[in-house]
């Protein structure tokens, strides 16, 4: 009889072998102003043949088709009041337990797209993975967030419209974009014109999200989310979408795969948490070998020595101190399982420097 892999083997297996398409089949929430529909209720998309168009203003519409353009798995569409004052918190209450992963306000005002920044800065929504795409917002700063800022965009065909407009659209690329690929260059070909920022560099650098005109062809000048303050463990690197978006799909696989397959199954002791690590650790082999880490670095998860020797500590067993790391991982704290992990998630290639030198 093939005994075969522990169950918990297998479900890493699985994620790691689909985690480049699921990285692509995002789902995004779009915020629309709508009374066609008296009800407002939520509505979900997945393709731009399933769209009741009864249902929606042209406008409406249109900003669906643009999410679904993009490629994720689908558009969750909760529409709101026209008249509401609370954009926002309105969506936010209706969507309820939904799961997503990016957010955004069709034609949002300027405090529309505050509120915004606000619900995806909240402890719940950065736990769930959750980012949003804002208009102009008034300093977000955070890794959450990506601040769309070019004034307007033209669409072939000549029609002009402003930046807020096109919220839907990057809302839709950012979903379904692979995390084999950064969203920095990438052509938007049904622009032809963009009013671009005074200095691309000094945007970028101030965490804005821009468009550029590169010999005729509209790009997104470099894939960055409005972080600009950084702290100890939160370095440059936290300013790039792509890297973000592996943080976030590595943290959920774990955290599905502890919940499905480990918790209140086994006893807390070092040999079991010894499973889920060599578990861990074949997942992000896996992962290196799919380049969404780097396999010249050694990718490793372990017991967390610092948290749970603090942990004895503060109940009272003023001896953990001295303990050595292994009788620290051989004590395991309650219910509580301290794990760590020491990655590197390789950016993309972006930035070139070649010299010539002529003999």
């Amino acid at each position: 009889m093939t005994i075969g892999l522990p169950t918990i083997d297998v479900q890493f297996k699985k994620l790691a072998q689909t985690v480049i398409a699921r990285s692509s089949a995002q789902i995004a929430v779009l915020i629309v102003k709508d009374n066609t529909d008296a009800t407002h209720a939520v509505k979900e998309y997945s393709s731009p043949l399933d769209i009741d168009a009864a249902k929606f203003t042209a406008a409406n519409v249109k900003y669906i088709k643009d999410v679904l353009a993009g490629g994720g798995s689908k558009v969750i569409v909760v529409p709101v009041a026209t008249a509401s004052t609370a954009a926002v918190a309105d969506a936010v209450a209706a969507i309820g337990s939904r799961k997503f992963n990016w957010i955004g306000l069709a034609e949002g005002d300027a405090d529309e797209q505050n509120d915004l920044v606000t619900f995806a800065k909240l402890p719940a929504s950065i736990k769930k993975g959750i980012k949003a795409v804002v208009y102009q917002a008034a300093d977000p700063d955070s890794s959450r967030i990506v601040n769309f800022t070019n004034e307007d965009v033209t669409y072939a065909g000549g029609t002009t419209v402003t930046g807020e407009k096109y919220i839907a659209r990057l809302l839709g690329v950012l979903t379904g974009l692979p995390l084999t690929q950064s969203s920095t260059y990438l052509e938007l070909s049904e622009l032809v014109g963009v009013t671009e920022p005074a200095d691309l560099d000094t945007a970028i650098g101030d965490g804005e999200l821009v468009l550029f005109n590169d010999d005729g062809k509209i790009r997104i000048a470099r894939g960055v989310n409005s972080l600009v303050t950084l702290t100890p463990g939160v370095t440059d690197d936290f300013k790039k979408i792509v890297i973000v978006e592996t943080m976030d799909l590595m943290k959920a696989d774990i955290a599905a795969s502890f919940k499905d397959s480990y918790l209140g199954k086994f006893k807390n002791k070092y040999d079991n948490q010894v499973l889920f690590i060599s578990a861990v650790n074949a997942y992000f082999a896996s992962l290196a070998a799919d380049s969404l880490l780097d396999d010249a670095f050694a990718n490793k998860a372990d017991v967390n020595v610092a948290q749970q020797r603090a942990a004895w500590v503060q109940s009272g067993k003023a001896e953990a101190a001295g303990w050595d790391d292994q009788m620290v991982k051989n004590n395991a704290f309650g219910s509580s399982v301290f794990l760590g992990g020491n990655v590197k998630i390789p950016d993309a290639m972006e930035d070139l420097s070649f010299e010539i030198y002529l003999q």
